[in-house]
């Protein structure tokens, strides 16, 4: 593994004291700063978009993210002699946000708002790959069918396991969640909302979460309202799925993920809404589409997709677990949803 690796390091004109393991890859001190190193995982034009994404960035006030490094050859991706892909990136001595702290949460909405900012008017170069977010009515309506799908073919099943019985007690009230979500978003004129944002180069991070939210130990505010790249900012990582499309989407992940962690409290979530529009206002259009994301019963359709191309005969006990915290948090999901109407 050293062989392989310094096989790669020898590409980049980088002095490297030291390289430790961390999630994924290695972080590598070297004269230039902390560097990540890892297997790459997109292809050469899908890194040459988050480049060009992260440069404008940059130029637009936001400095702390994951850039590439290029190699001595001026290439993103870097190749060993097994044929083995890596890369290199800038990286932070911070720390992953926590969803059990609420500063960490209302300092990663504010982060978010920042962001989405700094990710308009984004422009590819002339000829290079550009990458779109998927249409919201066709993913909407293939995972309804599917719901339903999977719901037609328990009712026929014999000798249903526990995990199974439980589904099918419940399914139809998350499938009427999700035929009411479809309605909804049918009204907002969603793809013309995206082409939109497409037209004023409006890009979504796409994978928001606090695992890639790094926070300095000690928060100052200021940190999120400057382009300066010190020790106390926060730092935005893993760009793999930006995309330019509708940017409240990346919202709607954050505080879903925020809300399924915290029984969907709703002090906490409209301290989050609040903490994203001091930095960046929601238009009347975003806070509809933001009600019907949060709606649709994405984590209920991720259990049946996982059930549904498995082995039905070896269903975790993890997945029946997911599914009795869905239920018990359901009352106070549509408690949620009711008063974000009035929001």
């Amino acid at each position: 593994m050293e062989d392989r690796s310094n096989e790669i390091f020898s590409q980049y004109d980088l002095k490297i004291y030291r390289a430790y393991r961390a999630r994924g890859g290695m972080i590598l001190e070297t004269g230039q700063g902390l560097k990540f190193y890892g297997p790459c995982k997109g292809s050469a034009r899908r890194l040459e978009f988050e480049d060009a994404l992260k440069q404008q960035m940059k130029e637009h006030g936001y400095t702390r993210t994951d850039g590439y490094i290029r190699n001595k050859e001026n290439n993103l991706i870097s190749t060993n002699s097994l044929g083995e892909k890596y890369c290199i990136r800038d990286w932070y001595e911070l720390e992953e946000g926590s969803l059990k702290k609420e500063e960490h949460i209302l300092y990663a909405a504010r982060n978010l708002a920042f962001l989405h900012l700094v990710m308009t008017d984004i422009r590819m170069p002339d000829n290079s790959a550009v990458f779109v977010e998927e249409d919201l009515n066709d993913c909407f309506e293939k995972r309804t069918k599917e719901l339903k799908r999977v719901g037609t073919y328990l009712v026929k099943r014999r000798n249903k396991s526990a995990f199974e019985v439980k589904y099918l007690n419940c399914c139809k009230i998350f499938y009427e969640e999700a035929v009411k979500a479809g309605e909804q978003l049918a009204k907002i004129e969603v793809r013309e909302f995206c082409e939109e944002s497409i037209l004023y180069g409006k890009v979504l991070h796409g994978s928001y979460t606090y695992h890639n939210v790094l926070m300095p130990r000690h928060l100052e505010r200021s940190c999120l309202m400057t382009a300066e790249a010190s020790g106390d900012g926060i730092a935005t990582v893993n760009f793999e799925k930006a995309v330019f499309g509708m940017q409240v989407y990346d919202l709607y992940q954050y505080l879903r993920k925020v809300m399924e962690k915290n029984n969907w409290n709703w002090e906490l979530g409209s301290r989050v809404l609040m903490a994203y529009e001091e930095i960046r206002a929601l238009s009347t259009q975003e806070r509809k589409l933001l009600h019907t994301l949060l709606l649709y019963p994405e984590k209920f359709w991720k259990i049946t997709n996982y059930y549904y191309n498995s082995r039905k005969s070896l269903i975790p006990q993890k997945n029946a677990e997911k599914l009795d915290a869905l239920l018990l948090q359901q009352k106070e999901k549509q408690e949620f949803l009711h008063r974000l109407c009035q929001f």
